[in-house]
């Protein structure tokens, strides 16, 4: 019969209802006729490029000019991956918001803030007696708009000049009677997002001469942001992990004014496990035309990661120390000079290649399992053979790389021994790779990973 094998993660209740995954394996749709509706494509690798010492909190590319917080420092990256300090914060902790305008860069440290004057590159904090202290930062119409730390209340600078404060230019989030968490400005829209509500702000029909936007009274919403650094900017809207008045740990995806949930139950299941939901930080990329929302929960064991087109999740792991899959290492990402730059909590830089196979110079573990293979009355099956349709022929010259199969008899709870296949030297591109004689079971789940150095598409699984 020919499996479901390409598919995305989906395990669900320990288990015992599901047990997909695909690890590293993202769901790509073929968009002309082709040898299967879709295929599984790999994660890029990455390349260590550069340190920035400690830990990075947060990445702007500003107009052509890179730049990331690591520790206390605020570094400019070059074209050249060099690195040069901009200045000094006074804490070294926690994410950082980071916006940009015509003149200035500016970054929120809760409760500080800094302008770097991107002419002269002069580095120094807000200070203005009017400045109320801010948790993040963003830009619409030449204003950057701040957010007051444990309150409604959001306000703007002066005009391309985040120094100078009036402490008159602010509005208060009122509908809901709920402490604003953060923002994001989209579409010429600003969304003021608090713990358990939503507000839209546009800059049209301004409400006063104080603060330049008014509430969209037709694009209020009962769902409200659970963490901060959750929100990231993505095709022409966001996504946020979120919440409402009955429950939360829930991923939302603005389609214009509305927010639709977009994270399944094997998603919600898996960030329950987290030991704070509500420091769970996300990074986007893109990667031949197809966007990616990633998202990091402290205590959950893989990095959960949306790709916009297909509404697909799937999983990026790194390997931890005893050869065990852990949550991927990126924890912050941009797009700058003309690459894919992503940054990790020990403060390394690396540039995310889709021809690089493997997490600088780590085993990049690539993974399908299967969903269950059941009849509807759990009949004992008998598998004479599986068949791949995957990538070969591409291991480097004097190498041989394997890819592994292996299988459940009991829905996933144990597993039998790995069964090796090459996967072919140089130039031998075989049809298929074939596994035989492979047993009987009721509940059969299969497994297939591979590690090698080289491409590893999954066009298709067929068991017989």
């Amino acid at each position: 019969m020919a499996l479901p094998f390409v598919g995305s993660s989906y395990e669900t209740f320990d288990g015992d209802a599901s047990r997909s995954r695909s690890v590293n394996l993202y769901l790509a749709a073929m968009e002309a006729p082709s040898k299967a509706q879709f295929v599984l494509a790999s994660v890029p690798g990455l390349i260590q490029r550069a340190a920035g010492g400690a830990e990075v909190r947060g990445c702007v590319d500003a107009g052509g000019r890179a730049f990331f917080v690591a520790g206390a420092t605020l570094y400019e990256l070059a074209s050249d991956w060099t690195l040069t300090s901009r200045g000094t914060l006074s804490a070294s902790t926690g994410p950082v918001s980071m916006a940009w305008g015509l003149s200035q860069l500016v970054i929120v440290d809760n409760p500080r803030g800094y302008v770097l004057r991107l002419a002269s590159n002069t580095f120094e904090a807000i200070t203005d007696e009017d400045w109320p202290g801010a948790s993040g930062v963003d830009y619409l119409n030449g204003f950057f708009s701040f957010v007051v730390p444990g309150g409604q209340q959001a306000y703007v600078s002066a005009i391309d000049d985040a120094t100078a404060i009036d402490a008159l230019d602010y509005v208060s989030a009122e509908r809901v009677p709920d402490d604003l968490v953060g923002q994001i400005v989209v579409f010429g829209e600003q969304w003021l997002l608090g713990s358990q509500s939503s507000e839209v702000w546009s800059a049209s029909g301004a409400v006063s001469a104080d603060y330049p936007f008014s509430r969209n009274n037709g694009a209020n919403s009962d769902v409200g942001c659970l963490a901060a650094f959750s929100v990231a900017q993505l095709d022409n809207g966001f996504m946020m992990l979120g919440r409402d008045r009955n429950g939360g740990g829930m991923v939302y995806r603005a389609n214009g004014l509305q927010l639709q949930r977009v994270s399944t139950q094997a998603v919600e299941q898996a960030l329950s496990a987290s030991t704070d939901l509500a420091a769970a930080v996300a990074w986007v990329y893109q990667q031949d035309g197809l966007t990616h929302y990633c998202l990091n929960a402290p205590g959950v064991a893989s990095t959960w990661c949306f790709e916009a087109s297909t509404g697909q999740w799937y999983e990026r792991c790194d390997l931890d120390g005893t050869g065990e899959l852990a949550q991927g290492r990126v924890t912050h990402c941009m797009y700058a000079h003309g690459r894919t730059v992503g940054f990790d909590a020990d403060g390394y830089v690396y540039e995310l290649s889709r021809t690089t196979y493997t997490n600088a110079g780590d085993p990049l573990v690539r993974m399908r399992v299967s969903p269950n293979e059941v009849t509807p009355s759990r009949d004992r099956q008998f598998f004479a053979e599986f068949v791949a349709d995957l990538t070969t022929g591409e291991s480097p010259q004097g190498a041989e790389y394997y890819a592994e199969l292996s299988y459940s008899n009991d829905g996933g709870k144990t597993w039998g021994n790995w069964i090796a296949r090459s996967v072919g030297k140089v130039g031998e591109y075989f049809p298929r790779l074939l596994w035989t004689r492979l047993g009987m079971a009721r509940d059969r789940v299969w497994r297939l990973r591979y590690s090698g150095n080289t491409a590893f598409n999954i066009v298709s699984g067929v068991a017989r």
